[in-house]
């Protein structure tokens, strides 16, 4: 009886031994497993597999990423669509224009490279900084030394509704002294000569709760409300520094007012016959 009970002790013991070892050659496996996976290689980031950055510093190094190696958006004019991955509409537009101009051998605004404000180039000690974000604005600096010139820039983006992953995009290019990318292109390209003051106010906006679409007209603009029925017209006012537009009353005094913060017309407020304010934004 006890040689019987010794013989199936050693049994249990055998069993519960090979089931440990069993244990223990999954988890090894399982460690060389997670040991051996291949790290996500540097520049296999959003932009690599086809799909925009998220971040609006992201954003700005792909577009200097593609630049550097001759898939700039800027200086052709076959692909819309790569102008549009990376500037709001009426800052496009004005590239677009431009390159157009070009392709039809006319001079144009661009005749240096917009990324680094000079025609020549030797950089060094180039850097992208991070996003200061607020809201749905955001403003990248990007630094560099070109032939041992330090030099600045800064995007300022904005978020746009529909827009790829979450809507960041190129809004303008401030160089300092020298101007900004979106001036240097609408000093040119104002469009004051057919027709309305300034067309890119068209589109479809964002007013408070509501929308609305902006059609130009001969002169004037006809902004159609989501919310109501009939149009109401619009009149640029003059002052450059603050982009405005007005419609009139009956006494030929201002009725409503879209006020833009910069000459993109994508954002601004809506400032309302009886005193209220609404935040502007544009969607389309």
């Amino acid at each position: 009886m006890k040689k019987l009970l010794a013989f199936i002790f050693l049994l249990t013991v055998l069993s519960i031994g090979c089931s440990s070892a069993s244990v223990a050659n999954q988890a090894n496996n399982a460690n060389t497993a997670t040991e051996a996976a291949p790290a996500l290689a540097a520049d296999q980031g959003p932009a690599a597999s086809g799909a925009m950055p998220t971040a609006p510093d992201a954003l700005v190094a792909d577009l200097y990423k593609q630049h550097d190696a001759h898939k700039s958006p800027f200086f052709q004019s076959k692909n819309r669509a790569l102008v549009d991955k990376y500037f709001t509409k009426a800052t496009a537009d004005l590239i677009w224009k431009d390159a157009t101009r070009k392709n039809q051998n006319e001079v144009g605004v661009l005749d240096g490279d917009p990324l680094y404000n000079a025609q020549d180039t030797d950089i060094k000690n180039f850097k992208v900084g991070a996003a200061d974000i607020k809201a749905d604005k955001a403003t990248v600096t990007v630094t560099f030394d070109n032939f041992g010139q330090k030099q600045s820039l800064k995007f300022s983006l904005v978020q746009e509704k529909g827009a790829y992953e979450k809507g960041w995009k190129i809004n303008d290019i401030d160089y300092g002294e020298a101007g900004t990318l979106v001036k240097w292109l609408r000093d040119e390209y104002s469009g004051k000569a057919e027709g309305p003051t300034d067309n890119r106010f068209e589109g479809k906006y964002q007013v408070g709760d509501t929308t609305c679409t902006v059609k130009a007209i001969k002169m004037a603009f006809e902004v159609r409300w989501a919310k109501g029925s009939g149009v109401e017209t619009f009149y640029a006012n003059d002052d450059e520094s603050n982009p405005s537009f007005s419609s009139e009353n009956k006494d030929g005094g201002f009725e409503n007012t879209f006020a833009f913060d910069d000459d993109t017309y994508n954002t601004g407020k809506f400032l309302r016959a009886d005193g209220k304010e609404l935040p502007i934004k544009r969607v389309k």
